[in-house]
This record gives structure tokens, sequence and C-alpha cells, in this order.
């Protein structure tokens, strides 16, 4: 930062402001003043390059991690899912300052993940990071603006619609899958596990006495336990119960994935996901009698409202529900 004379005789600040951005104005019409006036911004440049708000927008995001990891993450009730996402999160912004993470930088991170999977779980990926700033602001560790707010969040153009399948169907379905996957995928249409539930399985959660099954590592990381029915128990009879280890352990991913593919092309069913046993067990479960609330703790739901999505499924519902109106009024005086 300097002052100089231009050719007209007058005196020149020329500097850099807080920003870093660089400036040229007049400042006085003789030496003394201009002196003065370059003392004058000298100081406010000093003390706006140690303000602490300054300070905080060049902080790292990866600094600011744990921070949001320690009093944020690990007091979530349901942690791995989130963890796993901010990971994501962090890979992508580590060595941004928070003053680099502008709207533009997190739309574009919010297309890619829209892009690479949907939008869906781009809005959940941007949840996170609108979090971690609201978070940052509450604690006093950043007083800049939430570039979150700027940002224009879309839908798909084909949401996503689960596709439960009937009793009928599933019956179909079973014989074009493999010997060696049809035990596991039969015991997902009669438990609703989750995928990772039912391929992590193990012989040592297993009570035949009991007869319970038992989920120490759910997504919402709280354990539950299933009933072990007779048709279930004769199931996993057959496949040589161990001591421990996993049931499945011969079945991957892939291989689960593939195999539900080609059956239900073979059986005409149309497309099934492993994640449909799971909506097909919730809808046969309420289609033979059984309640929303028991149906909420097996699928191991944190709200009902989440398994109330299953009623639209249902058949019969509404039809079902009017049959309490019969007798209301006797029909020999109608």
């Amino acid at each position: 930062m300097k002052i100089y004379q231009d050719k007209k005789g007058r005196y020149v600040l020329d500097g850099y402001d807080k920003t870093g951005k660089r400036h040229r104005r007049i400042v006085a019409m003789n030496e003394s003043a201009a002196k003065k006036e370059l003392a004058k911004c000298m100081d406010e440049f000093y003390k706006a390059k140690n303000d602490p708000r300054l300070m905080q927008e060049s902080q790292l995001f990866k600094d600011m991690a744990p921070l949001f990891i320690k009093h944020h993450i690990e007091l979530r009730p349901s942690k791995q899912t989130y963890m796993a996402m901010f990971e994501k999160i962090l890979d992508h912004f580590a060595n941004y300052t928070l003053k680099e993470i502008t709207p533009l930088e997190v739309q574009s991170f919010y297309n890619q993940k829209a892009l690479e999977t949907s939008y869906a779980n781009a809005d959940r990926y941007f949840g996170i990071i609108s979090k971690f700033f609201n978070c940052l602001n509450d604690w006093d560790k950043y007083s800049g603006p939430n570039p979150c707010r700027k940002v224009k969040k879309q839908r798909d153009a084909e949401p996503f619609e689960a596709h439960p399948i009937n009793e009928q169907e599933i019956q179909k379905l079973l014989p074009f899958i493999s010997d060696e996957v049809r035990p596991c995928v039969t015991i997902g249409f009669y438990t609703g596990l989750r995928r990772q539930e039912l391929l992590g399985l193990r012989w040592e959660n297993i009570d035949f006495t009991h007869r319970t099954i038992y989920i120490p590592k759910t997504k919402t990381e709280r354990p539950r336990t299933l009933g072990l029915t007779a048709d279930i128990a004769q199931i996993l009879q057959g496949l040589n119960p161990q001591k421990s280890g996993l049931v499945f352990e011969k079945v991957t991913k892939d291989k689960l994935k593939y195999q539900l593919n080609h059956a239900s092309e073979k059986a005409g069913i149309g497309h099934i996901r492993p994640h449909d046993m799971r909506h097909s067990f919730a809808v046969n479960f309420l289609n033979r009698g059984g309640t929303l609330e028991h149906l909420q703790r097996l699928l191991g739901h944190s709200k009902i409202t989440t398994t109330q999505r299953y009623l639209r499924f249902k058949t019969g519902e509404i039809a079902s529900k009017m049959m309490v109106m019969d007798g209301m009024i006797p029909l020999s005086i109608v």
C-alpha cells in the first residue's frame, strides 16, 4: 500500500483491500493529508486482516469437519449412512476454504450427485452440507452466509416407486432363482430384511430354541428382533446351521441383484430389485392381517409415517374399513 502524485499533482492511494482486491483512488491534494489517509487505511487493513470473521472464512473445510463429526454426527441415533455420505462430501470439499464454497460450488456438487444416483439422493447430500454450515454458525465458528440457500434443488423426472409383488407372483419368481440364492431370496420375502441385513445375517444371531432372529446392525443403528416362524426355521435348517458365521456366505450383492433381474424377466412380473423383497413383505404382511404398528417394529422404522406408505398397496384397504358400518340401519325399514 503506497501513495504517489499523479500528473495533475493529486495524491493517489494505491493498495489492496481486505478481500485482496486492488484499488487506486485520489485521497488528498497535499502530502501531509495523503500520509494521514495512508496511515488510516493501513490501520484499517491490518485490523481487518485480524478480524475473526475473516479468519473463520479462511479455515479449510477439512479442518472444521472433525468438529461437525464430534458434535453432530456422533450424537445422531442413526449415523452410519450419514457418516458415509459426509465422507464423500469431505473428499470433494476437503481443501476448499469455507469462503470458497459458494452456491455455484454446492450446485455443481449437487448436480453431479444427481447424475450419479438420483435427485432424491442428491437432496440428502445437500441437507448434510447445509447442516454443516448451520452448525458452524450456531457454534460461532463461521459467520458467513450458508451457500446452500441459493442452490436450486430438482426432482427426478420419474420418481422412485416401490414395486411390491403379491404371493402368487413370488411363487412364479422363485423357480427361476438358482438353488444357491433361492433360500436367501425366500428369507428376504419372509422377513423384510434390508439387503445389508439379509446378506449379513449370522448363525449366532439365530435362536432356534426361543425362535428369534436378532438383527444387531441396522440402518438406524437400533437393533431389533424378528420372530422365527415355522417356514423360516425349516428353510434355515435345510442350510446346515453352524455355531457362527454368515448364513448366506456365498451370496454377494451382485449375485443377488443378477438373480432377481434374471428371474423377474423370466417370470414376466416386471423388474424386481433386492429392496422390493422388503416392500413385498410389508404389503403381504398387511394383506394377511398384520397391523401397522407391528409392521413398523418389524421393519425397524423410527417413524410410523414411513410405514404408512405401504397402506396404499394394501388390497381393498378402504373397502374393508367400510364393513364396520354394516348393521347401522335395520334393512327392514329401508
